[in-house]
């Protein structure tokens, strides 16, 4: 039995979404199909357009199997610690046998040498690794151009390219993990991932920006238009950055630069320049001020949802070592009742169905119960502040408990 995995966001979910999944069957000759989602934050730091509730009966339409939510721990990480959670969780299920990446390059080989390279750390790796970190370079860029180095024609742009740099870190935790999926990746097709244009086959940065300025949306299957078109109507969307910009000013207002310093991630002066520029009028003011060389927009995000969460250092440390806790069901297909009974039965970490039976499930299995406890606490925090942000809907508090999972 092909059980075929696949990591995704859906926000929203558009063609070339549909492409992939697709593609990733026949190319597997898959049964079922398990996705793993971002929840209501996603891993550029910003909320999602439309809750994961939503996303997921776009994805169950699609004819994706299973859904199970990232937790938010992760999904608001760099490439390093989204693959980490994401590919855990494929991996604890102990049924899913293959997995399919969209990337730019569609070269699985070429990855899994740089993979191997991120590993192992060959002393000439280490050697232009150091040489790059003297020269003032990131450590992203650093390791980008040592690599390189290393590898010899190999152009360093292409590290740069948002997909190619997701399905590297998922090889490297397939690896860490000695995970017997096998992986496989095909090129991604339509507008690249931060084209803002709308096109036959959008971004979905293109989608979510046509949206903001109240275009009419392309590039998006009937199915995902019309569950979009429900949310905004009955006010549970569409959400941006800009809607936690007096939560984000509230939190900073009432914490301090110490307190900041010790979230994750908060070095070399970032708390400081947050701090100074909270007078500016809007959010996408208040990112400009904030942006330098050192400080990329995506960084800068994550630090501010890091903020509004209370995001310290050690639980990022510990939720990387020790992995998801947890599998959160959020929907499935009928006829994937089947494997989901199997993933019930053979999976390494207790499967949630029910969150107000989370204690109770994590007794069923050997986790590390505090560090579970934190980071479910998390994502039903992330989906309290998500639907604060709602314009209509009154079930605002709560909504973990509230929503049953999806059955189509």
């Amino acid at each position: 039995m092909k059980v075929l995995g696949i990591i995704v966001e859906y926000n929203p979910f558009h063609l070339g979404h549909l492409h992939h999944l697709k593609s990733a069957v026949e190319l597997t000759n898959a049964d079922y199909v398990v996705a793993v989602m971002s929840g209501n934050f996603v891993q550029r730091g910003e909320p999602a357009i439309i809750d994961k509730f939503a996303r997921t009966e776009m994805a169950l339409k699609a004819g994706v199997d299973i859904v199970f939510e990232i937790p938010t721990i992760y999904a608001i990480q760099d490439a390093s610690g989204f693959a980490l959670g994401s590919i855990g969780l494929l991996n604890a299920t102990n049924v899913v046998s293959d997995v399919v990446f969209g990337s730019e390059s569609g070269d699985i080989d070429l990855f899994s040498k740089i993979a191997d390279i991120i590993l192992k750390e060959p002393s000439l790796y280490r050697q232009n690794l150091r040489r790059y970190l003297k020269k003032g370079l990131s450590f992203p860029n650093a390791r980008r151009f040592a690599i390189c180095d290393f590898l010899k024609g190999l152009d360093p742009n292409e590290m740069k390219r948002s997909n190619n740099i997701l399905t590297i870190e998922y090889l490297v935790s397939l690896k860490k993990l000695n995970s017997k999926i096998k992986a496989h990746t095909i090129k991604r097709v339509g507008s690249s991932y931060n084209d803002e244009n709308l096109t036959s086959i959008p971004s979905a940065t293109a989608v979510r920006k046509a949206v903001l300025e109240g275009k009419k949306i392309t590039g998006l299957p009937g199915f995902s238009s019309r569950i979009l078109e429900r949310e905004m109507t009955d006010g549970r969307g569409p959400i941006f950055m800009k809607d936690i910009f007096e939560i984000m000013k509230f939190k900073m207002l009432t914490s301090s630069r110490e307190k900041m310093e010790s979230l994750y991630g908060f070095n070399e002066g970032m708390a400081k320049r947050m701090l100074d520029n909270l007078d500016k009028p809007t959010m996408e003011e208040f990112l400009k001020a904030v942006k330098t060389k050192r400080f990329t927009l995506t960084r800068i995000k994550r630090r501010i949802l890091y903020t509004i969460f209370d995001v310290e250092r050690d639980f990022i440390l510990d939720s990387n070592e020790y992995g998801p806790q947890y599998l959160r069901l959020l929907g499935f297909r009928e006829r994937g009742r089947k494997i989901l009974r199997i993933i019930s039965d053979r999976s390494s970490i207790p499967l949630i169905s029910t969150a107000s039976k989370f204690d109770r499930s994590i007794q069923q299995r050997n986790v590390y119960v505090p560090l579970a406890k934190r980071q479910f606490d998390l994502d039903v925090k992330a989906t309290d502040v998500y639907s604060l942000l709602f314009k209509k809907d009154n079930a605002k508090i709560h909504r973990d408990f509230k929503r049953l999972v999806i059955e189509s």
